[in-house]
Formats: structure tokens, sequence, C-alpha cells
């Protein structure tokens, strides 16, 4: 079961005043990368492409309320089915381990949001990983 997030999102709230970005495609616009926070180091060897990876994720907006959730998110790594922060945050994980993400829009649904509405797009996520499994 995933912890509480409280201490990846203390860390990455720090981060929160990185300025905007991926807004536009402004040539002017830097894309800032994807922070990650490695809460848990997990044993065994780390996820690499073309692994098929069992994963739990929570992501917050970033006010702090939880949006999305999902146990058991099973998915090939590297075949961009899943937002592009998830595929290289679980990169190099172990299983066991927990990194809490800050993932830019850039990074997920950007500019179209999703759900509806539950991500408004140009977003700045946090989001909780515990990867449970790599095949």
């Amino acid at each position: 079961m995933l912890r509480s997030p409280s201490l990846g999102l203390a860390i990455l709230g720090l981060l929160l005043v990185l300025p905007a970005c991926g807004a536009a495609k402004d040539p002017t616009v830097k894309e800032t990368p994807v922070k990650v926070v490695t809460e848990v180091e997990g044993f065994g060897r780390p996820a690499t492409g073309g692994d098929m990876v069992t994963i739990d994720y929570r992501i917050f907006l970033a006010d702090g309320r939880e949006v999305l959730s999902q146990r058991g998110y099973r998915f090939v790594l590297g075949s961009e089915s899943v937002i592009k922060g998830i595929d290289d945050a679980v990169r190099g994980m172990r299983i066991t381990g927990k990194r809490t993400i800050l993932c830019p829009p850039h990074h997920h649904w950007g500019r179209g949001g999703y759900g509806d509405g539950a991500i408004p797009k140009d977003e700045t996520l946090t989001i909780v990983l515990e990867l449970d499994r790599i095949e």
C-alpha cells in the first residue's frame, strides 16, 4: 500500500516556484524535466525499456487534491502507453521502490488536460509511484 505522500510533497513543494513551462510552443520557453524524489530504493534489478511493469500510482494537483489513482496498473516500459512523466520515472526503479515526481505539463496531457477537467490543462502534477513487479 502506498504511504502518505507528505514527505515527497513537502520536498517537491519547494520546486513549485519554478516558472510555468510547456504552456506554449514558444522557443523561448524552457521545458523543465520531471523532478524525481526516490523515497524507497527497492530491491532487485532496475526496470528498463521493454519490461512489463506493474505499478500503483496516485496523482495530485498543485493544490494537493488527489485526482487519479490506480493499483496494479500494468504496461510495457517505453511503449508510450502511459504519460511520459511516469514512463521516465519508472525507468531505473526496483521492486517495492517508491518515487514521488513533479511532472510538468509537457510530460503528461499538457494543453488538453484530461478526464473532463479532472486534470486541468497546463497543470503541474505530483505523482506518487510504487513499483510492484517487473516481468
